[in-house]
């Protein structure tokens, strides 16, 4: 069977995004698989999973770049790293396999190895790219290229750069908490910063005044955007890199752990009206943002997007980014879009009167138009428009659904939060949005809400029934909410969180 069919006959692809590759592919002559990964209609890793089990000898072309192997130990070995799927590595290889599954295990942990066929001049192209980050990054993990790749493979969405008096110190953000990574000479950090800077094209000379720039690479077979800031501190220039990795943001709208997903995909499928997805910073708006746009038919609607800056690509969406310079903001991005037939209309962040007066009448016009807002409550988020200038008879007649959401660390299932390999001896792998979400049919219900009405469950709840299932613990929603939790419990008349439904049922 061919790879869209199956793709499709799993579920895992449907008949329109199949059918938008396919004529991509007519012109580009690339690979399917890697037309769907690039436009987001798939995660690499699925691909990949799905390759090896049906068609092995389809992954003679690919390869990845594992920073916990030493390229060393690769070229010694005349081996190949063809894919990294979860817990499982696919090697291939020109040395008996024994010899290789020995040299690899304690560079691969707990995942298992799993030997697929070799293309030698596959092999060859291979570890001659290897050669080019150099034989032995693990000497010199300060190095540019390590660090990057490092913090790609663990998963990282920034990287912090900080000099200090004597010495400088890297930190790598995982899950949202950050962890020193390395600590290093001045001297390597003027190299680093300078290395970084050129490449973002900064002006090298200037340290006096922040400045922003950005640059990509590729890692294991996709463009990986890095947006760099550069603040003059005390002690120098503290350099942030962020990772915006487009397969980290592949995510259905589904699998994102929000409990009221079904309230705000009724508001989203509504042609007309404003849906708000509310949270600080870090909350993973933008993922909610773009999972939603994911969702719907980029055949049959035309999408625009207007944001400061653009970090992920929406495939066949008209995105903008916000250019202060020459007097582009939001406000003037979304008259632009009123011009060009719009049906769906994305706003990154809805700041002033003005943009959320366009962002109003674009939706009164027959639009749907999502937005970003920085507050911390459905409430908050009402109140924060209405602040902001926008009227009360206003929203009665647009406001369609809000959603307000945080981002949990998920407990580690092989050591239940104790600390492994697997997680890097955190006791948490992976993180879960907790939410409050309101669908709101009609200007009843729009009236509840503007009258302070509370008719769903709040964040807060969603957290501590996460902590009670187990999916994440009560030391990492105290570490997000704080007092909230106490404030919760008081109002909730416990004493205390329940032990995780699991453990109760277990004693």
């Amino acid at each position: 069977m061919l790879l869209g069919e199956l793709l499709i006959e799993r579920g895992l692809l449907n008949r329109e995004r199949l059918n938008a590759a396919l004529m991509e592919q007519k012109v580009t002559g690339n690979r399917l698989g890697r037309i769907l990964v690039r436009n987001g209609f798939l995660r690499q890793s699925v691909l990949m999973a799905v390759l090896h089990e049906v068609a092995p000898a389809a992954l003679h072309e690919e390869s990845v770049i594992l920073p916990a192997i030493p390229p060393r130990i690769l070229h010694e070995t005349r081996s190949m790293v063809t894919a990294d799927i979860g817990e499982q590595i696919y090697i291939s290889t020109m040395s008996p396999q024994a010899v290789v599954r020995a040299r690899l295990q304690d560079y691969v942990g707990t995942r298992e190895i799993i030997f697929s066929p070799c293309n030698p001049a596959r092999l060859t192209q291979y570890l001659q790219q290897l050669r080019t980050i150099g034989d032995h990054p693990e000497e010199s993990p300060g190095g540019w290229d390590a660090l990057i790749r490092r913090a790609m493979d663990v998963g990282a969405s920034d990287i912090h750069i900080i000099p200090r008096p004597h010495s400088y110190t890297v930190m790598l953000r995982l899950q949202g908490v950050l962890h020193q990574a390395h600590e290093g000479t001045l001297e390597e950090y003027v190299s680093l910063a300078s290395r970084i800077k050129d490449q973002a094209r900064m002006d090298m000379a200037e340290r006096r005044k922040p400045q922003d720039g950005g640059f990509a690479v590729e890692h294991n077979g996709r463009v990986v955007n890095l947006r760099v800031v550069c603040m003059p501190i005390v002690d120098g220039e503290r350099i942030v890199v962020r990772l915006l990795d487009p397969d980290s943001m592949n995510f259905d709208l589904d699998n994102l752990g929000i409990t009221g997903i079904a309230e705000w995909k009724k508001g989203i499928s509504r042609p007309t009206g404003l849906c708000l997805i509310c949270g600080p910073t870090g909350s993973g708006k933008t993922t909610t943002l773009n999972a939603s746009a994911l969702s719907m038919s980029f055949t049959q609607q035309a999408i625009y997007s207007i944001e400061d800056p653009v970090e992920y690509r929406i495939p066949y969406a008209g995105q903008v980014n916000i250019n202060k310079a020459v007097g582009l903001d939001f406000s003037d991005g979304l008259k632009t879009f009123m011009r060009g037939d719009p049906d769906v209309i994305i706003v990154g962040e809805v700041r002033d009167i003005e943009t959320a007066r366009n962002a109003v009448k674009a939706a009164e016009t027959g639009h749907l138009v999502l937005a970003t807002l920085h507050t911390g409550s459905i409430l908050g988020a009402v109140s924060r428009l209405r602040d902001i200038g926008v009227e009360g008879y206003e929203l009665r007649h647009l406001l369609r659904a809000v959603m307000v959401q945080r981002l949990v660390r998920v407990v580690c299932q092989k050591c239940a939060g104790a600390g492994c390999k697997s997680c890097r001896d955190t006791g948490y792998k992976g993180r879960t949005i907790v939410s409050e979400c309101t669908y709101l049919p009609g200007e009843k219900d729009v009236n509840q809400v503007l009258e302070g009405q509370v008719s769903w469950k709040s964040i807060v709840h969603d957290a501590v029934e996460k902590a009670r299932s187990g999916l994440t613990n009560e030391r990492e929603i105290r570490r997000v909410f704080g007092a909230e939790i106490d404030d919760y419990l008081e109002a909730s008349g416990m004493a205390q969180i329940p032990q995780p439904e699991a453990a109760c049922s277990a004693s």
